[in-house]
């Protein structure tokens, strides 16, 4: 059932304070933030075998360490009922070598009310460019067709086999390595 969302809320995950953290990502069950916004990506396994892995030991540690090469923004949205929840999350790298999104999610019940825009351009604002390396499944390019016409991201590779057996890996906007 979609609910129209009143008001969005874009927070990085190094940057959150701790009562806001506990406001929003801790439910009534007291499942952990880390958790919480693993179970929301969860199914990205079935794209990227090794996402818990990358997640968890790549992901979580990078963020922790606050350099500023590693980022997950996440969007809270209040709901017409004043319920608060996750609705959209980008995971991103920015180094010197490579500006990536590397993981873009909006809750599918939750798409088409510009959520998806927005958190690009959060994006764009905290890697300092509108042409960021972005890779998308062949199972999910469809869904991103809109955004990457009206941000003329340019297609400049396509990579079989890279991430899982018998799939198909589009790359925007320039390279990724260890091809």
């Amino acid at each position: 059932m979609k609910m129209k969302v009143k008001k969005n809320y874009y927070h990085k995950v190094s940057q959150i304070e701790p009562e806001v953290l506990r406001r929003f990502m801790i439910n009534e069950v007291g499942e952990k933030a880390k958790e919480k916004l693993y179970n929301y990506l969860k199914d990205l396994v079935d794209s990227y075998p090794k996402f818990d892995e990358w997640f968890f030991n790549t992901i979580i540690p990078e963020v922790e360490l606050k350099n500023g090469e590693r980022e997950i923004i996440i969007v809270l949205s209040e709901l017409e009922d004043n319920k608060v929840v996750l609705t959209g999350i980008a995971i991103l790298k920015k180094k010197q070598s490579e500006k990536k999104i590397c993981t873009f999610r909006i809750h599918e019940d939750y798409r088409s009310q510009r959520i998806g825009t927005e958190l690009f351009e959060k994006c764009f604002e905290y890697l300092g460019t509108r042409k960021p390396i972005i890779s998308i499944s062949q199972d999910r390019k469809e869904m991103f067709e809109n955004h990457i016409k009206s941000f003329c991201f340019e297609e400049t590779q396509v990579l079989k086999d890279y991430y899982k057996k018998d799939s198909i890996e589009y790359v925007y906007n320039g390279y990724l390595t260890g091809v």
